[in-house]
C-alpha cells in the first residue's frame, strides 16, 4: 500500500436481516468532536441482529454525514450521499443508529426521530413497539452489564433531550411512512460516556454486554422484522379533505409553546377554522401533512400560524413559508383517490443509464394511472427542484411502492436511496 494512500472512513458489513445499524459519528481518538466508542457497539449489535452495519469513523469534525446532502458544501457532500446510500442500500425495514451524548436527560435515550400520533393505526403500532422496548431494556442491561441505566424513550418520555427530530435519516423514514405508506421503523439510540467511551466501556466484554442488552430488547419489540415492502394499514393521505382549511403565513411560536406539538393561532383565526381549543387539526406544507392540535393565543397576530421548530421540521418547512391548517374531514368510502395521475414511491436502487429514467412495478403504474413510456415530473426532497421529462419504464421485479432510477436522474435530483419521490405527469 502506498504511504500516501488514505484509509477509507467507511466500514460496511453485509447482513441477512432487513435491518441496518449505523454509527455515523464514530470517533477513535479522544478530544475529537465525535461519538467515541459507538462504532464497536454498532458492529457488535449488527452481528447479533444479523443486520447490515455502516460505521463512519473520524469524519464528524469535517462533515456530519447524517445531514441532508443538499445542506452541505460540495466538497463534503459525497460523504453524506454515500452514508445515506449505504444505510438504505438493502431496503431495511428497521434503521438503527448508535450515537453518544454527554448532556442527555437519561443515560440511554431512544427516539424514532419524529412525532407519533396515537390515533393513527400505524403510529399506534409503533408506540406499542417502543413501549415493549422500554419495558425489556432495563432487565436486559441489568443481566448483562450489572445495572440498569436510566432510560428515556421518546415520545413516551417527553423530557428526552436528544429527540433527533432534525436528523435526515429519520425524516426519510417518516416520509416513507406518512406519504408512501411503508411500515418502516427507526431507532436513534444515544448512550452516555460510561456505556461507550471511558476505558472500562471500551473493553471487548463490555461492548458485547451493551450491544447484547440492546439486541435482546430490540428483538423483543420488533421481531418478526418488518419487511422493507410491508405497508401500513392506513397511511395518512397527503391529499385528504380538510374542513375550514386556511392557508396562513408562518411565524415563530410564543415562548411557552416552543417545546409543544401544537399550532398556535389568534382566537379570531380559531373561529374561522371552526375549531375549539385543543381540537385535532391537520397542518400541511406541499406533500407533507402532520396531525396535531390547535390552541389560541392573543400574542399571535390574526392571519398567522405560529409553529414550534419541531413542527416546522416535521413538515419540511423553512423558517418562512405558508401552511394549510384545517380540521380532518370524515373519511369517504374511497379515501386517498387522486384527482390526477401521479403518486409517491421510495427510491430503492440505481441503474446505469445515461438518460433520466424511472422504473416502477406495473401494479404501481396502474395504481397511479401512469401509462408506460409516460414523461414524468419528479421531485425528491421538498427543497430540491422538480425534474421534468423523465421516461417511465415498467419492471415486474421492482418492489411495491418503490422505484429504481437511472444514475442520470439521481444526479439531477441530488437524491439518495430511501427518499420519497413524488411523481406527476409532465
Amino acid at each position: 500500500m502506498s504511504l500516501f494512500s488514505r484509509v477509507d472512513p467507511f466500514q460496511v458489513v453485509a447482513g441477512g436481516a432487513p435491518v441496518v445499524v449505523g454509527a455515523p459519528h464514530h470517533g477513535t481518538r479522544p478530544n475529537v468532536d465525535a461519538d467515541l466508542g459507538t462504532g464497536p457497539i454498532a458492529l457488535a449489535l449488527a452481528e447479533q441482529l444479523h443486520a447490515r452495519a455502516v460505521v463512519v469513523s473520524d469524519l464528524r469534525r469535517t462533515v456530519d454525514v447524517n445531514k441532508s446532502p443538499l445542506s452541505l458544501p460540495g466538497h463534503v457532500r459525497r460523504h453524506a450521499v454515500r452514508y445515506q446510500n449505504e444505510l438504505f442500500a438493502a431496503g431495511p425495514g428497521l434503521v438503527i443508529e448508535i450515537h453518544g451524548h454527554v448532556s442527555g436527560q437519561y443515560e440511554v435515550e431512544i427516539t424514532p426521530g419524529f412525532e407519533l400520533d396515537a390515533t393513527a393505526p400505524g403510529d399506534a403500532l409503533y408506540l406499542t413497539k417502543l413501549a415493549t422496548l422500554k419495558q425489556a431494556l432495563p432487565a436486559a442491561f441489568a443481566a448483562r452489564v450489572g445495572r440498569a441505566p436510566t432510560l428515556g424513550v421518546y415520545p413516551l418520555d417527553r423530557d428526552v433531550q436528544k429527540t433527533a427530530t432534525a436528523t435526515f435519516t429519520f425524516q426519510k423514514i417518516r416520509r416513507a411512512r406518512s406519504q408512501a405508506g411503508l411500515e418502516w421503523y427507526g431507532l436513534h439510540i444515544e448512550l452516555n460516556a460510561a456505556l461507550r467511551a471511558i476505558p472500562p466501556a471500551q473493553a471487548a466484554g463490555q461492548v458485547e454486554a451493551v450491544s447484547g442488552a440492546l439486541a435482546v430488547a430490540i428483538r423483543a419489540a420488533f421481531e418478526p422484522w418488518p419487511e422493507a415492502s410491508a405497508s401500513l394499514r392506513q397511511p395518512n393521505p397527503a391529499g385528504m379533505a380538510l374542513l375550514g382549511a386556511r392557508t396562513l403565513p408562518v411565524t415563530l411560536a410564543p415562548a411557552q409553546y416552543i417545546n409543544e406539538n401544537v399550532v398556535v393561532v389568534h382566537p379570531d383565526e380559531m373561529a374561522r377554522l371552526g375549531a375549539l381549543e385543543g381540537d385535532v387539526v391537520m397542518v400541511g406544507h406541499g406533500d407533507e401533512v402532520l396531525r396535531t392540535t390547535v390552541v389560541s393565543a392573543r400574542t399571535v397576530k390574526p392571519g398567522l400560524a405560529a409553529l414550534p421548530a419541531r413542527i416546522r421540521r416535521q413538515i419540511s418547512l423553512p423558517e418562512k413559508g405558508q401552511v394549510t391548517v384545517g380540521r380532518p374531514a370524515p373519511r369517504s368510502a374511497t379515501p386517498g383517490q387522486a384527482a390526477a395521475a401521479g403518486g409517491v414511491v421510495i427510491l430503492r436502487g440505481l441503474r446505469a443509464d445515461h438518460d433520466p429514467c424511472l422504473w416502477l412495478a406495473p401494479a404501481d403504474a396502474q395504481r397511479f394511472a401512469l401509462p408506460p413510456g409516460a414523461r414524468l415530473m419528479i421531485q425528491a426532497q421538498p427543497q430540491s427542484p422538480a425534474i421534468s421529462d423523465t421516461r417511465l419504464e415498467l419492471d415486474p421485479d421492482v418492489p411495491p411502492r418503490s422505484a429504481l432510477a437511472s444514475q442520470a436522474l439521481i444526479d439531477r435530483l441530488d437524491a439518495t436511496l430511501g427518499e420519497v419521490l413524488t411523481l406527476k405527469v409532465s
